[in-house]
């Protein structure tokens, strides 16, 4: 398989659960201008990173879904819900979901404010706005992860990988991740794997 990446960007999930997974892999990390450019486009129109070109050739793209595939590759590995678990997996799907569609989504105003305003001089309210947005989801996730190692099942697994991309981010904020205790006491615990 190969992985399609880009430094500080969500697809650093996905090497850590395929380095976590102990599957073979290569590793393609990309600039911003090439995952635009027409190259990596033929590998994935959406100009997005992570995408996983398989063993058969075909491609996968989405975090959910590429993390989601990595935990089934390697199922000694224990990343995902156990095999059958439908609860277990609904669990999962949900954690990934508000992840990717509602923490990650948020940080837009943040990275690339311009989409949200018609003025550019508006762009620092649109930050400032996503701050405050972002404070809110951070101390619901870290009320969620009060007593626990890991996100899930009391063990790691790939959603682990994705909330550590997502606690990285929080230290570019005017309230970093040090502010959320569970969060940063996680955090640490990841900067500690030699995977990570």
């Amino acid at each position: 398989m190969k992985l399609y990446a880009m430094q500080g960007a969500c697809s650093l999930a996905s090497h850590i659960a395929l380095i976590w997974a102990g599957v073979p892999y290569e590793l393609a990390m990309l600039s911003h201008a090439e995952a635009g450019g027409d190259a990596f486009r033929q590998v994935n129109p959406k100009g997005a990173v992570p995408a996983l070109v398989l063993d058969g050739g075909g491609v996968l793209t989405e975090s959910l879904a590429v993390l989601q595939h990595i935990a089934r590759l390697a199922p000694a590995a224990h990343l995902g819900a156990a095999p059958g678990d439908m609860l277990e997996q609904a669990r999962m799907d949900e954690l990934l979901a508000d992840l990717v569609s509602d923490i990650h989504k948020a940080w837009g105003p943040v990275f690339v404010p311009g989409r949200y305003v018609t003025q550019k001089a508006n762009e620092d309210d649109a930050r400032q706005a996503a701050f405050g947005q972002l404070d809110k989801q951070y101390a619901r996730l870290d009320t969620m992860l009060q007593g626990r190692e890991w996100a899930l099942f009391g063990r790691r697994t790939v959603a682990d990988a994705y909330l550590d991309v997502m606690c990285r981010w929080k230290d570019k904020t005017p309230q970093p991740i040090a502010h959320y205790p569970a969060l940063a006491a996680f955090k640490a615990r990841l900067d500690a794997d030699l995977a990570v």
